[in-house]
């Protein structure tokens, strides 16, 4: 496998040769499905959310400090200037004016109106509406005021509509899309040609490469790089050749990678605490995993901290929930069941699956045996993959591994979508959160990325009182509980919340990946020669 990525990389190289002058390379893990951003799917390398942020701009963005600041908002709404009601259930946006698409057509309260029904429009496959369904009325106060109206108070509003909700959405521009319906079948999802972003989108050759161009009716000016070049590049060990080479400006690193690249000429490293929450999700609508001693027996059978410590040398700390931990929900006092082998032994052994003189564990003359999925994309995971097998194996679970592409495993369930399908036992998933610490998407009953198919009556009303919550303290103290519940019943083992390593060249300047994405400040990054 190394050996074909590596030959993949040097003909790559000898096809590409130098640099385009005034431009920028990257690569990404897989090849979109989709570029509008209104169908947007989850991946563990949030490659469609890369793409979009290049061409269209949210409400609001975090900085990489992560300080939220406003983009197509003149301001972040809140209760004191008046952009948030006593109640909650009102919001008052108010647009940044002298924002263009760019074909010259000015960004208003329309294009805002019109993706907000785009968003609830079922005849549109979007993968979710969570939090838009709460928006019973919406209307504009002229072109640059729009005002929403909710069912109840909803705590992540300001920060997830049109922001960094956990599926995140951009505000389209409707005197295009309007010609194009239905929009499910529309050219703009392969040729977004119009965008309010630094860059336009130029070409798409699809499962090889995309091209943008700097947007010269960009709002803060246009973006001193002239050319984004984006190569679909799959295998790391390809992506740190190209690196090494100089044929690429920056890229996302394994920690054992950094180690690897350490002491390289003209390159330097960015470290960022993300947003990624990374564990193994169990399906607990598959025997044996629907029982909660199997659940914590794997969970005490597999050493995290050692994981942590020998496979991302200690860059991604073991986390035990799905809030990031510089949120103001993370509750370090949350933990699931920690190593101990020989109490996950008793707990295998309570449960019914007992060794057999193979050392293998069986109940009613089955073996104890589990599929597990990975995608080979992340060098990370392909190590914990491995690391998990042979733990369980010690303790007499036999693990199938299988390897699909990125793609795949989060595709849509008609696709033959792994996870959606729940075509597995366990299997490695990247989680990225939002900026809001609501995790009902993963941990709800019905959350449309809860591929564990977890349920608990208790969670889901915990859920909706920290989602009506105004009060951060009583939101902290009940998202903690919620990852008590989670933690004791263990629907997924949580592994590690990543800071993220970037290996960017030196001739590249700006380049401050936030926890969400690396291309979130594309219209600051320069080059030197």
């Amino acid at each position: 496998m190394r050996r074909a990525g590596i030959l993949l990389a040097l003909l790559w190289l000898t096809a590409c040769g130098a640099p385009p002058a005034n431009s920028v390379r990257f690569n990404l893990a897989a090849d979109p499905a989709n570029l509008n951003p209104l169908f947007g799917r989850q991946d563990s390398a949030s490659v469609e959310q890369q793409l979009a942020r290049l061409s269209f701009e949210p409400f609001i963005d975090l900085d990489a400090h992560g300080k939220p600041v406003p983009e197509l908002l003149a301001q972040i709404p809140t209760r004191r200037n008046g952009g948030i009601s006593r109640s909650g259930r009102t919001i008052v946006y108010h647009l940044r004016k002298g924002v263009r698409w760019s074909d010259g057509v000015p960004v208003t309260s329309a294009d805002v109106l019109f993706t907000l029904h785009a968003i609830l429009d079922p005849r549109n496959p979007v993968r979710s509406h969570e939090g838009y369904d709460l928006i019973d009325r919406a209307y504009a106060r002229g072109p640059y005021t729009v005002v929403f109206h909710l069912k109840r108070a909803w705590a992540p509003a300001v920060q997830t509509y049109f922001s960094y909700g956990f599926t995140p959405q951009f505000v389209l521009p409707a005197h295009v899309l309007r010609k194009e319906e239905p929009l499910a079948r529309a050219p703009f999802d392969a040729a977004p040609l119009v965008g309010d972003g630094p860059y336009e989108f130029v070409r798409w050759r699809r499962g090889d490469s995309l091209t943008y161009r700097a947007n010269p009716s960009y709002w803060r000016g246009k973006p001193k790089i002239e050319y984004l070049h984006v190569a679909v590049i799959p295998d790391p060990n390809t992506n740190l050749v190209m690196l090494e080479a100089g044929r690429l400006d920056w890229n996302l690193i394994a920690p054992v990678q950094e180690a690897a690249l350490r002491g390289k000429r003209g390159i330097r490293y960015r470290v960022v605490p993300t947003a990624v929450v990374a564990g193994i999700a169990l399906n607990t609508a598959r025997a044996p995993l629907r029982d909660v001693r199997v659940r914590r027996a794997l969970a005490m059978s597999i050493d995290r901290g050692g994981i942590s410590r020998k496979i991302t040398l200690g860059a991604y700390p073991v986390t035990n929930m799905l809030q990031p931990q510089f949120s103001w929900a993370y509750d370090p006092s949350v933990k699931e069941p920690g190593y101990d082998p020989q109490a996950a032994d008793a707990l295998f052994d309570a449960a019914g699956w007992r060794r057999g003189r193979n050392g293998m564990r069986y109940k009613d003359g089955e073996e104890l045996s589990l599929d597990y999925v990975q995608f080979p994309e992340s060098a990370t995971g392909v190590r914990v993959a491995t690391v998990v097998q042979a733990e369980l194996r010690l303790r007499g679970v036999n693990v199938r591994l299988k390897s699909v592409s990125n793609a795949q495993m989060y595709a849509p369930a008609s696709l033959g979508g792994i996870l959606r399908s729940g075509k597995f036992d366990m299997a490695y998933v990247v989680w990225t959160m939002g900026a809001d610490p609501d995790d009902s998407s993963i941990v709800g009953c019905h959350g449309a990325s809860n591929y564990m198919r977890f349920c608990s009556a208790r969670v889901d009303a915990l859920e909706r009182r920290a989602l009506a919550s105004t009060s951060q303290n009583e939101r902290k103290r009940l998202y903690a509980r919620i990852a008590t519940i989670v933690a004791r019943r263990v629907p997924a083992i949580f592994l590690f919340n990543a800071d993220y390593i970037y290996a960017y060249r030196t001739r590249l300047h700006g380049f401050d990946p936030n926890a969400f994405l690396p291309t979130w400040n594309a219209y600051d990054w320069t080059v030197k020669e």
